[in-house]
């Protein structure tokens, strides 16, 4: 059962075009501590920080 929840936002932009989008992330915490919030933070960074790339340049990329 989680004892809590880290949620954070984060805008990032497309590696084509430049478009922007904001990304949601959340990750539970299933104890106080310190190393399972860090594993939970690194998680979310790794969401958060990963390349994007939007539908439109990726359908004409496919082209």
């Amino acid at each position: 059962m989680p004892i809590g929840q880290l949620k954070a936002k984060k805008t990032v932009f497309c590696s084509i075009c430049g478009c922007s989008l904001t990304r949601n992330a959340s990750e539970l915490v299933y104890s106080k501590d310190d190393s399972e919030i860090q594993k939970a933070k690194e998680k979310m960074a790794a969401k958060l920080n990963a390349e994007y790339t939007c539908k439109i340049c990726k359908s004409i990329a496919k082209v």
